[in-house]
């Protein structure tokens, strides 16, 4: 939400443990200048009232039975209808959308390789598939590494050349044929 509609004028605000919102602060005068709504600063050193009609959107998800359940909220007025109705979108597409970091990329069992963005780093295998477990073996982009059933949606496992295994994060590593032919580079871009 604060990245897709929480751009200016709105601003991003966390309103709770599972519900937050977004609320304009600044609105462009009828001269064309941007003034502030939100009711801070001052003019000519008295203090600005807040306006009215302030616009905004809420949005809360709460866990249930059934699933994830998301409620949007939007006031009224130019721009707030049209933000709820694009995180909507976004929302609905889900996992699916192929136009966000928000996919599934399967990657099959076999070879693999970290992102060209690690060349020359190294990058430490997680012992378990959690940002908070252990971190183990480094390998670098060029390192042989196998992809192996046992991942989960973030982390991939992975079993190195000399038997190591290990998780790396899903979105560091692409398939990697074993062949530099036309072919093999097609099969392994289906899942980039």
């Amino acid at each position: 939400m604060e990245q897709m509609i929480g751009t200016p004028p709105f601003r991003f605000e966390v309103t709770g443990d599972d519900s937050a919102r977004i609320v304009e602060f600044r609105r462009n005068s009828l001269v064309g200048h941007w003034r502030r709504v939100d009711g801070k600063g001052s003019v000519g050193g008295r203090a600005r009232r807040a306006a009215r009609n302030q616009r905004w959107v809420r949005c809360s998800a709460t866990v249930q039975a059934a699933g994830t359940v998301v409620e949007v909220e939007a006031s009224k007025g130019r721009g707030t209808l049209p933000r709820a109705l694009q995180l909507i979108g976004v929302l609905s597409r889900g996992v699916n959308d192929q136009h966000t970091i928000y996919r599934v990329r399967n990657i099959p069992p076999g070879p693999v390789t970290l992102v060209a963005s690690w060349a020359g780093m190294p990058y430490a295998l997680y012992a378990a598939s959690s940002r908070s477990s252990a971190r183990g073996a480094q390998v670098f982009t060029a390192t042989r590494m196998e992809a192996i059933p046992g991942g989960t949606a973030e982390f991939v496992r992975v079993r190195l050349s000399d038997g190591t295994e290990g998780y790396v994060e899903r979105d560091q590593v692409v398939a990697a044929p074993d062949r530099a032919t036309r072919e093999a580079g097609l099969e392994a871009a289906r899942y980039v």
